[in-house]
């Protein structure tokens, strides 16, 4: 956009300098070769007189001496011709005395086509500017004065002023291309901010502002606007997550009851009814189960609580320690790999939440005697926690989906899962400056990884500072 902005101020100065330079220096060559032209006649005419005495009579020594003084003056070759367009004498041009006779300004002075200055002929050759002016004698034409002048000159001094005015609209258009510059920079900066800002807003930082006071008007008022619909949105968010804590908060309780309830119900139900009874009781804890999520989702999308350093690997450890119970039941194999002395900045109780989840969808979806591997692999300043099984995993539409809330696969078990384990985790990888990543397996099933911003080691200096003065305590 910004060179868009800077082509369209600059075109507007680039076309002045075309429309009113160029036709002024055209204008200026073809005055200086009128000039010229004007000059070139004047001197043909002082030596018309000297050449009608020479064709009348026979004095052409004076004739060469003026034809020679000429030559020395100007430059510029003069040439005299009888009334039928023979050469009688002077310097020679470019051209032969018999290719000059032929040129239309001497043919046309030789039938006498002329009735005053502004009648004369002039033909600029290849180099040359050939003036003819007739000369009379007692009223006869009896002969032509014909005068060549060398345009070297007056090129060269039209190229300089090319050369000039080109340096000129260069300088110019270079002038405006550094303020187009200044003033796109000036208009556009508020967008740049904008940009950013929404950006960051979409990346769920909605807390982000715009300043207001930049710019042209028009877009100062387009940021107070996008600062507006920033607060109103994430007023509008922060409504819904606190409806969703409190309505989830407020149904445990009801949950809680309407379970012992139904536990109390089982003396007094019939064999036949034990079956519908269990069901109820799995709603009831499954229900349970999606209100607890829905609280750590809510908790998780607050971004209020602080980060501290956090070791991956005695977490992990943890966690496959807990879910290896449960997966032996199965017959299925959970694995630690990779690197051991693995920090992260992360808020408390998150590595483990996204563990859990990352086992527990592994768990289920594991076919027996096959085995989880729980990867940790640190690389620039990024850990990545990996989960790795051997199940059917996920085609390309499923892993995108698969973080959306309440969405679940098409092989899913009806009675297991709330589809808010994966959009918890992204959440909480999120709140950790992290992503969620999901992929499929090297070996089919599916590879589920959060990558989080590992904990930058102390400086070495800081570490010396606070030795030295627990020494001098």
């Amino acid at each position: 956009m910004r060179r868009h902005l800077v082509a369209a101020l600059v075109a507007l100065p680039a076309a002045v300098v075309t429309v009113l330079g160029l036709p002024p220096v055209m204008q200026q060559g073809e005055e200086a070769l009128r000039e010229l032209a004007h000059t070139c006649v004047q001197q043909a005419r002082k030596l018309s007189g000297t050449a009608a005495k020479v064709l009348a009579g026979n004095d052409r020594e004076s004739l060469r001496a003026q034809i020679a003084e000429h030559q020395n003056r100007t430059g510029g070759r003069a040439h005299v011709f009888d009334a039928r367009g023979r050469s009688v004498d002077g310097a020679l041009c470019i051209l032969s005395p018999a290719q000059v006779s032929q040129q239309d300004p001497v043919q046309a002075a030789l039938r006498g086509q002329y009735t005053d200055s502004a009648d004369q002929k002039s033909a600029q050759l290849a180099d040359e500017l050939v003036v003819a002016v007739p000369v009379i004698w007692h009223g006869l034409l009896i002969g032509v004065v014909v005068i060549c002048s060398a345009l070297d000159d007056l090129e060269l001094q039209q190229m300089t002023i090319w050369v000039v005015v080109g340096v000129t609209a260069a300088f110019a258009l270079a002038l405006s291309r550094f303020l187009a510059e200044l003033l796109a920079r000036w208009i556009l900066r508020p967008v740049r901010y904008i940009e950013t800002a929404a950006r960051r807003f979409a990346a769920g930082d909605h807390d982000v502002r715009v300043p207001v006071h930049l710019g042209p008007p028009d877009l100062r008022v387009l940021a107070e606007t996008f600062n507006h619909v920033a607060e109103q949105v994430q007023q509008q968010v922060k409504l819904q997550r606190s409806f969703v804590s409190d309505a989830s908060h407020q149904l445990r309780s009801p949950l809680v009851a309407l379970r012992l309830r139904l536990e109390n119900l089982e003396p007094h139900v019939t064999p036949e009814g034990e079956r519908r009874l269990e069901q109820a009781l799995g709603e009831a804890d499954r229900m349970t189960g999606i209100l607890n999520a829905l609280l750590l989702l809510a908790r998780a999308e607050s971004g209020a609580q602080p980060a501290e350093a956090v070791d991956v690997r005695a977490v992990a450890e943890e966690r496959v320690a807990s879910w290896r119970v449960t997966a032996e039941l199965r017959h299925v194999a959970v694995v630690i790999e990779g690197e051991v002395d693995v920090v992260v900045s992360a808020i408390a109780g998150t590595v483990d939440q996204i563990l859990d989840v990352f086992l527990d969808n592994a768990v289920r979806a594991s076919p027996q005697h096959t085995t989880i591997r729980v990867r940790l692999v640190e690389d620039d300043g990024v850990v990545s926690v990996q989960c790795q099984d051997a199940g059917p995993g996920m085609s390309p539409d499923e892993r995108a989906r698969a973080c959306d809330r309440f969405w679940r696969g098409p092989n899913a078990i009806t009675s297991e899962g709330s589809g808010l384990g994966l959009a918890i985790a992204s959440s909480l990888a999120q709140a950790n400056h992290g992503h969620l990543l999901l992929q499929e397996a090297p070996g089919g099933g599916l590879h589920a990884e959060v990558r989080l911003p590992a904990l930058r080691p102390a400086q070495p200096t800081a570490r010396l500072d606070g030795l030295s003065q627990r020494i001098r305590r």
